[in-house]
């Protein structure tokens, strides 16, 4: 079957607005399971599936996959689509609200198609809070991968940035034409890949984030000024840092730095 025939079964129209767009070129979800690159019957979470091109091809490579889907309908279609597949299992869960802490045993891989409108505050979330996850490959906004993967100084700069360098390794992989889903979405999407690695300095790192936010949410101002009930000017200077720099100027290094000394 195709994929529009397996939408077709949907009990609703999807809707572009809710972020309800499914993929239906499977080049491009073999190309996402190639980046998967994991051992065979590894543990995949799949957030979003839909109607499941993604986790057909995923499956193809005989991962272990559970899969968190908020919408009963394509629920229903997942269920029907892979009914004799044994490696899989399907939940009817919100991903912002899912118990991560039942995914035990080996490290984790996380795949998924993201739901524009909660990519950004998931990644985050799971980022922070979930170290299970020691790989990710995930599709989304392509604005939003631009600003995950950014370098200071560039105009896509800002405490995400810093947020996934102090956190990850993340590179920016492909882009995906929006002729690959249905319905067609308004924006370019980008698939990125993310590997996170155990760390024994979280609460530094999660210090610098909420710092980088400060001083990101204050962009035009000069640190001595933005970050003043941080850090006093001399302890900027003490760490060889300009108090005359602006937020876009800073590495996530002197961020860290910034950090350390705060704590």
């Amino acid at each position: 079957m195709s994929e529009y025939s397996w939408i077709d079964k949907l009990d609703f129209k999807p809707n572009s607005n809710l972020g309800q767009n499914f993929l239906i070129d499977t080049n491009i979800s073999r190309k996402i399971t190639k980046l998967v690159q994991g051992q065979l019957a590894d543990p995949i979470l799949e957030v979003g599936p839909g109607t499941g091109s993604l986790t057909n091809e995923l499956l193809k490579d005989q991962y272990r996959i559970k899969a968190l889907e908020i919408d009963s309908s394509a629920v229903s279609v997942l269920q029907e689509r892979f009914s004799e597949v044994p490696n899989i299992e399907i939940l009817n869960e919100d991903a912002m609200k899912f118990d991560y802490s039942q995914l035990t045993g080996p490290w984790w891989i996380f795949v998924s198609n993201l739901p524009y409108n909660i990519g950004t505050r998931l990644l985050v979330k799971l980022v922070t809070e979930v170290p299970v996850f020691h790989r990710y490959v995930v599709m989304l906004q392509k604005e939003v991968a631009q600003r995950i993967v950014a370098q200071p100084g560039s105009k896509d700069y800002g405490a995400i940035s810093v947020l996934f360098s102090l956190y990850t390794t993340s590179k920016l992989q492909f882009d995906v034409s929006k002729n690959c889903f249905h319905p067609q979405p308004k924006v370019t999407s980008s698939v990125i890949t993310i590997q996170r690695e155990a760390l024994i300095d979280e609460d530094i790192r999660f210090q610098a984030f909420e710092i980088a936010k400060t001083a990101f949410q204050q962009k035009r101002k000069k640190i001595r000024s933005s970050l003043k009930t941080i850090l006093t000017e001399s302890k900027l200077e003490e760490l060889g840092l300009d108090p005359n720099s602006r937020a876009e100027e800073l590495s996530p290094e002197d961020f860290y730095k910034i950090a350390e000394m705060s704590i």
